[in-house]
């Protein structure tokens, strides 16, 4: 997951993990989880975000994201499967039907994690971190009107692959093929660094943003520019600590009560 905060101008290899980590849980919010858990959620206003997640006052888990303002997305089947990455269906607004199963790392995981680990509906803002991203600039612009309907979304990661091992679990890797709605280079306010933020159009009714290394484009992608990337998503359910009922015992989440006991 180190790899990925380059996606948000963050450049660990400079700041180092333990000093950015000290950095980030400074400027955080505290969002008090239970008596064990306390999530640091750092937002900066260029949209860069980091989660810094610990157990009994000791952070254990640094999780980048972007902070989304695409509409959210209706969806359902909602279940973790580690100790940061949820899937689940993303479903059409309007009737309900299903439009593709997703992996997501998921920003207000701890929550859901305390709650049972799982939620038949709700509604999600993704974005992604783009690990590489490359425009078609032999193509001009293309107005909206002309969009075609047939861009996408391909959570690939769900794709066990042959020979896996037996530990394999879905991962949020992911295709993305759009149209830009919307671009900036923006400034990690904690670094001083630079990355891409975009609003991308993948499908009817989806449109999530994304952040990308600065070094990943030759420059800011103009509205109507197709775009490809290959990304992580990541999002929020926008729950809230002590909303959901108390949890069932489930055997998908036997695994991860016994990391938390440790």
């Amino acid at each position: 997951m180190t790899t990925h905060f380059a996606s948000i101008g963050v450049d660990l290899a400079r700041e180092g993990l333990s000093r950015f980590t000290t950095s980030v849980v400074s400027a955080a919010v505290a969002v008090p989880i239970n008596r064990r858990h306390c999530d640091h959620v750092w937002t900066d206003p260029s949209g860069a975000r980091v989660v810094a997640r610990s157990r009994w006052g000791r952070v254990h888990q640094v999780q980048p994201s972007l902070a989304g303002g695409a509409v959210a997305v209706p969806c359902g089947s909602i279940r973790l499967i580690d100790d940061r990455t949820a899937v689940m269906d993303l479903l059409d607004d309007t009737d309900g039907d299903l439009i593709c199963p997703v992996a997501v790392h998921l920003e207000d995981h701890s929550v859901l994690h305390v709650a049972g680990g799982w939620l038949a509906r709700g509604q999600i803002v993704l974005s992604a971190l783009a690990e590489t991203a490359s425009s078609a600039p032999d193509r001009p612009p293309e107005p909206a009107a002309d969009i075609p309907l047939d861009l996408g979304l391909v959570c690939d990661g769900l794709v066990r692959p042959a020979h896996a091992p037996a530990t394999w679990t879905p991962s949020p890797r992911t295709e993305l093929r759009g149209t830009v709605r919307a671009a900036e280079l923006r400034t990690n306010g904690l670094t001083g660094d630079s990355f891409h933020w975009l609003r991308l159009h993948v499908r009817p009714g989806l449109e999530l943003d994304v952040a990308a290394p600065a070094t990943a484009l030759p420059a800011v992608p103009a509205p109507g520019t197709r775009l490809h990337a290959r990304a992580v998503l990541t999002g929020s359910l926008g729950l809230q600590p002590g909303t959901l009922p108390r949890p069932r015992r489930a055997k998908h989440l036997r695994r991860l009560r016994r990391r938390d006991e440790q």
